[in-house]
Parts: structure tokens; C-alpha cells; sequence
């Protein structure tokens, strides 16, 4: 497709970074994309560049930063690589999902934090194995586990990402949240989990703050997206509202659209 090509050049590095710069949540995944996977042609997550924007594609979701001109072709394109959920940074001719909405702690801020679960002790470093059989539990997860344990892998190898976890007396993980997107001067946290018997006694709202304030004092800028049900935890927690992107689902094609573009 003439408007959407893979990454090859240095020019076309330099587009992709442009066009998610000053971009909260997108300027640390993409950037960390850009930064493991743009020179490796075998990697599970593609990076695209548009006239004015950044694409990448991963299993079935996507991420778009940037305008779009001809949105009829980029939506056969991502039909065609099988893409089912688009988060984009404005808003786009798609069915829309739900909105995410976007919260952060400034560099060098922090959030009240209480004391710690006096029973568990805090892991800086799990072994991302043991993270991954947690977040993607069960054989239905088996594919995601793998690709998630690879990915989380490879970026904490590179310092782009960061696990942490409680660990009760017998050693196994009770809680755990990453910053698995660490780029840009911006560290976005995602996949925080807490074992099924022990939610509700406020677990995670102390790892989660207490992973964020130290990031906040190494000089990141924290982010995080979630639904609009769990807005109120965040609020809570201290995080600022910073707005919010939509996510799309890619529709069916018609009859006289399924062939390759």
C-alpha cells in the first residue's frame, strides 16, 4: 500500500518518532517498539510509518498515532493483518470499543502511600516466567503468555521495562505491575494482578503507587490507560487525569473487500 510502509530507513525512524513525540502512552510503547524491533525484521510486533503517523501492529491489536488521510486504506490494511482492536490517539471512522482514559504522576512527584503488607516482601526483580504464568494464566493463555514472557523479556534486558512483585512467605507471587513500556523519559504501567484470595485488602494499591513513586523519583513521567470502571481506583490512588484515547474494533469487510489489498 502506497501510504503504509515498514520501517526501513533512517528517515523513516526519525518519521516514526515524530509522530509520537510529546504523546503520552504512545511515546513509551511506540518508543520502545521503535527501539527493540524496528531493526529486527522477524519480530512479532511490525512497525509501520504513515505520511504523518506511527503504526504498530501486534498479534491482533494496534496502536495509531498520528493522522490518517485515507482511512478506507488503512482499514483494509489492518483487516488484512488481522488486527481486531485499534487504540488510536484521535478519533477515528471505527466502531469505538470504549474510551481509555489516561492517568499519570509527574517526575519527581509522588503518591501517598501507606505502609507495607506486613506480610509480604517486596520482589524488584521477579523472574518474568513466574510473572507470565500470573498475568496469562491457564492452556486458553498460552499463546499470549508466550509472547508476553518473550516481549517482557527482551525489554528488561534492554532497561525498558520494569516487574515488580510481593511475594508471600512460602515464596509464591501474591501481587505484581509492571512499567513495561520505558522510553522517552515516560514509563507506562500496565498488567498489575493480584491473586484471586487476596484482592480486596489493598494489595495493589500499595504496589502499584509504590512502583510509580520510584520511577516519579528517577526522573520518569508514569502513565497508565484503563476502562472507565477502574477510573475511581486510580482517582483514589492520587494519579491525574490526563485524558484519554479511544479504541476501535475493526469491522467485518464486506464481500467485495476480502481479498488482499
Amino acid at each position: 500500500m502506497s501510504g503504509i510502509r515498514l520501517l526501513h530507513t533512517q528517515a523513516d525512524k526519525a518519521a516514526f518518532a515524530g509522530a509520537i513525540a510529546g504523546k503520552p502512552f504512545f511515546r513509551s510503547l511506540l518508543g520502545r517498539d521503535l527501539q527493540l524491533w524496528a531493526d529486527n525484521p522477524g519480530a512479532a510486533t511490525k512497525l509501520y510509518v504513515l505520511p504523518r503517523a506511527a503504526l504498530a501492529l501486534s498479534g491482533r491489536s494496534a496502536q495509531l498515532c498520528g493522522p490518517v488521510e485515507d482511512w478506507e486504506e488503512l482499514t483494509l490494511f489492518l483487516r488484512f493483518a488481522g488486527v481486531e482492536k485499534l487504540v488510536a490517539d484521535r478519533p477515528a471512522p471505527l466502531p469505538l470499543r470504549g474510551q481509555l482514559h489516561l492517568f499519570g504522576l509527574g517526575a519527581g512527584q509522588s503518591l501517598p502511600l501507606a505502609a507495607p503488607p506486613a506480610d509480604l516482601t517486596l520482589d524488584r526483580a521477579p523472574a518474568i516466567g513466574a510473572v507470565a504464568e500470573m498475568a496469562f494464566p491457564g492452556e486458553e493463555n498460552a499463546a499470549r503468555r508466550d509472547a508476553f514472557y518473550s516481549e517482557t523479556c527482551t525489554a528488561v534486558a534492554h532497561g525498558l521495562a520494569r516487574v515488580w512483585a510481593l511475594r508471600a512467605a512460602d515464596g509464591c507471587l501474591v501481587s505484581m505491575v509492571g512499567a513495561y513500556a520505558m522510553a522517552n523519559g515516560e514509563a507506562y504501567l500496565a498488567t498489575g494482578e493480584t491473586i484471586p484470595e487476596r484482592r480486596g485488602q489493598g494489595i495493589g494499591g500499595w504496589l502499584i503507587p509504590a512502583l510509580a513513586n520510584a520511577l516519579a523519583a528517577e526522573g520518569w513521567q508514569v502513565t497508565l490507560l484503563c476502562e472507565e470502571k477502574r477510573c475511581r481506583f486510580y482517582t483514589r490512588l492520587g494519579f491525574r487525569p490526563l485524558g484519554g484515547y479511544g479504541q476501535y474494533r475493526l469491522p467485518e469487510p464486506r464481500q467485495d473487500q476480502k481479498e488482499e489489498p
